[in-house]
């Protein structure tokens, strides 16, 4: 079942108008994907450059055989080292546990993309996953949300990393105390016959010597790498070497590319559409890793780190570019050009938010003379149960419905539950008791005058089993609107928890519990191509079963 993406609250304009009205936006972008002969025009112009391929492939093969790679994946690697091969990039921040659900919707959209493009342009089109190890958000990278087992909403966090000076995932060991996490998690999670596989594979990756990164890479290589996906970790050194032209201009000519994106957002504000870089124009945009990730202001010939207001020479930074392209860190503005600089990119898979950015991006593009790549929405999805698929039918509500406040929404679906001509059937009754009783008195008030005060009894005895009907009827009814209200409850926290959609709110993990390793292969099958709409890909089907054997067999 798909939803249009229209139809469902929360969701931008910007995304609803670059999925159903593109021309309103194309200043902003460098093609519309969904335009015939789109991705054949963006491969041809990436034959016309130059990439260091076999730096690139070298970088590749050493990081993804560390993560236990399969032979499809050093393949994809060894492929992309050929003159005509591009690539379909998508990238988030390393997350606990895998982050949530879009991330790996993210990844798998990649994958499916890529996978039709290759036999459609008849060339290698391979999948890229751009990790983004050097975000120093703690509050983004240090938990999950997980239901209780009373339907309610409970955040997970590895509570021991605290904030600590210089945190980023590519930095930052997990520690002894992610044991108590996952315990944390098992708590939380049910126990099934896939249980005990899935907490050995998840103790074996998440181990308290990895970084998060590194720990993120092996999960997700875990995860989807039978599948081809070619994992990249943007942190490494020798990968920010292959880019460091990119930084080097964008110091020498700081803050050129702050001001393209000062001119989009003016231009995007004017047709309406709100901005999500919000630029400064002095900025430059790359960090300086030391200790920590600081951000750099380009004041007159020199540089200031923003937070201490240390001023460092544009001689000290060139060095920095030259000998320790490490030191530096691409942020959110420069890692699309980096990224596409460094891979032959035709498409990017992006989120909501990214999609938004990179409105804002058209114009730093040419002027690092890097092409722009398409820009593809990920696929939107939420997993139906069998329990809420059920719920769904019953109260005949949709994915929309339940961004509704759940109380307003449990006392709409009450009120179609209750039987309209309950009151009016009662009030039928006892009129229509009282007018026959009326009848009978005074038929046999004819016969015996004193049996009328014995009818009149017995009336009252019927009208106090009517009574005694309506409370009883009423018990029930109330019965029934206290079960309606829970279930409504556990529906919104199944598939909008805390007003949410599904996606963004909750791992993989506890569906992997319940429906074991083939779940994978099932959101693979169903997420064939870019997020045109909403998917509701329903769970615990024969199909699904299926897939979990074939999957075990294959593990065994």
């Amino acid at each position: 079942m798909r939803v249009d993406i229209r139809h469902l609250p929360g969701t931008s304009s910007l995304l609803r108008d670059y999925v159903h009205s593109f021309t309103r936006l194309a200043p902003f972008f460098d093609g519309d994907p969904q335009t015939p002969d789109a991705y054949q025009e963006h491969a041809k112009r990436r034959d016309l450059r130059s990439y260091r391929r076999r730096d690139l492939c070298e970088v590749l093969r050493r990081q993804n055989a560390s993560w236990k790679a399969p032979a499809i994946v050093q393949q994809h690697i060894d492929e992309l080292g050929q003159p005509r091969a591009v690539a379909i990039l998508t990238g988030q921040q390393t997350g606990l546990f895998g982050g949530p659900l879009y991330t790996l919707y993210k990844a798998l959209t990649a994958v499916a993309l890529a996978g039709r493009l290759g036999q459609e342009l008849q060339r290698p089109v391979i999948p890229v996953f751009w990790m983004v190890s050097e975000d120093h958000d703690v509050a983004e990278a240090d938990h999950i949300h997980l239901l209780d087992r009373g339907g309610a909403l409970v955040v997970v966090r590895h509570a021991s990393w605290g904030s600590p000076n210089g945190f980023m995932p590519a930095n930052l060991p997990l520690g002894p105390d992610v044991q108590k996490t996952l315990d944390r998690v098992w708590d939380l999670i049910p126990s099934t016959e896939f249980t005990p596989p899935l907490r050995e594979a998840l103790a074996q990756t998440f181990a308290p010597e990895r970084t998060l990164a590194d720990a993120f890479a092996h999960w997700m290589m875990r995860l989807l790498g039978e599948f081809g996906l070619v994992l990249a970790d943007g942190g490494d050194p020798a990968l920010k070497r292959l880019a460091t032209h990119i930084l080097d201009q964008e110091l020498k000519e700081a803050p050129r590319s702050s001001q393209c994106i000062l001119e989009a957002s003016e231009s995007l504000r004017a047709t309406g559409y709100p901005v999500q870089i919000e630029a400064r124009p002095d900025g430059v945009n790359c960090f300086l890793l030391r200790q920590g990730r600081w951000a750099l202001a380009k004041e007159r010939e020199d540089f200031l780190i923003r937070e201490s207001q240390e001023r460092m020479s544009a001689a000290e930074l060139q060095r920095l570019v030259q000998d320790e392209p490490e030191r530096l860190s691409p942020n959110v503005a420069l890692r699309p050009i980096v990224q596409d600089a460094v891979f032959p990119t035709i498409a990017y898979i992006a989120g909501p938010g990214e999609l938004a950015y990179f409105a804002q991006l058209r114009g730093v593009y040419q002027a690092f003379d890097v092409p722009m790549p398409l820009i593809v929405p990920r696929v939107f999805v939420s997993l139906i149960e069998p329990r809420v698929a059920k719920l769904l039918e019953r109260f005949r509500v949709s994915l929309p419905d339940l961004s509704q406040d759940p109380e307003q929404l449990a006392s709409r679906i009450i009120r179609t539950l209750l039987p309209a001509d309950f009151n009016a059937a009662l009030a039928k009754a006892r009129q229509s008791t009282g007018a026959i009783f009326h009848e009978v008195a005074e038929a046999i008030a004819a016969v015996d005058p004193t049996l009328k005060a014995t009818v009149g009894q017995a009336a009252g005895h019927f009208q106090g089993h009517l009574d005694q009907l309506e409370r009883k009827a009423v018990q029930a009814l109330k019965r029934r609107e206290g079960e309606a209200r829970q279930q409504v409850q556990r529906l919104c926290e199944a598939l909008m928890p805390g007003g949410k959609p599904q996606e963004r709110v909750f791992p993989i993990l506890p569906f992997l519990a319940k429906y074991g390793p083939g779940l994978i292969q099932t959101l693979h099958a169903a997420i064939d191509g870019p997020g045109w709409e909403h998917r509701m890909i329903r769970l615990g089907t024969d199909r699904d079963r299926d897939r979990d054997r074939e999957s075990r067999q294959g593990q065994g």
